[in-house]
């Protein structure tokens, strides 16, 4: 069990959401005052991979508070690698430029992963989807009694918003996002890889995020275009017996 005094690193991830990452930069700045408040060291980081000018320009001047880092991937896995890679904290969660924490996620799950090994990862108890669909998604424990994880094989339990150890990270990187050449949705290869190696992954109480679904969003294109989760330990035939009876 680790103490309560772990450092907290906060990523915003942004390409070009434009006046949207604004108000997604201002939900993460109220769930880090709500954290800091209540004893929690956080540290911020903006990361702009290949942004629209419009987004660059909500982020200039930001102050010495906030690290700003800047890549040319146009690739949301490696963006996060690269900002796990960049920091030094011990605990990691990651925001989309379009999508909005509550203000007691970064609070909550920090408390509940203080408690926890390096093997567990965070999730939101509810994902509230807005714009593009009106949906609500009630997140499940990989402990609760309905998850299978056979269903890995054929779709995603959790998404990438999540709050993890840094060494999880470390340990198993996001791969690269080709929808051109076929292979995308490099958050459920994640969960697959996570889960396979003996991660787990947990519903945190009370706590929601808010995730904008937009038309042309790369999820509905990856979607629209069949393309396919690139090949993990989970989906190899060879383990097919093995992981339903581990599981």
């Amino acid at each position: 069990m680790t103490t309560s005094k772990l450092s907290l690193g906060v990523v915003l991830t942004a390409h070009g959401e434009g006046a949207m990452a604004a108000v997604s930069y201002n939900s993460l700045l109220e769930a880090c005052q709500y954290a800091e408040e209540r004893d929690i060291e956080v540290k911020k980081m903006v990361v702009l991979d290949k942004p629209s000018a419009q987004t660059s320009v909500i982020f200039e001047g930001l102050g010495d508070d906030t690290t700003i880092l800047e890549t040319n991937f146009g690739d949301q896995g490696l963006v996060r690698n690269a900002a796990v890679e960049s920091s030094d904290c011990d605990l990691i969660a990651f925001l989309d430029g379009d999508d909005l924490w509550g203000e007691n996620w970064l609070y909550e799950a920090h408390t509940f992963l203080s408690k926890q090994d390096e093997k567990t990862i965070a999730h939101p108890e509810f994902n509230w989807f807005f714009q593009g669909v009106s949906s609500v998604l009630i997140g499940l424990d990989q402990d609760d009694p309905k998850f299978n994880t056979d269903f890995l094989r054929f779709g995603n339990y959790w998404d990438a918003m999540c709050m993890a150890y840094r060494s999880a990270h470390l340990a198993i990187p996001y791969c690269e996002r080709k929808i051109k050449e076929g292979f995308a949705f490099e958050d459920w290869h994640w969960n697959c890889e996570t889960v396979w190696k003996g991660f787990n992954h947990k519903i945190v109480n009370d706590t929601i995020h808010f995730k904008r679904r937009r038309q042309n969003s790369q999820t509905l294109e990856a979607s629209g275009t069949k393309s396919l989760m690139p090949a993990t330990e989970i989906t190899s035939f060879a383990n097919l017996e093995s992981f339903s009876t581990a599981a």
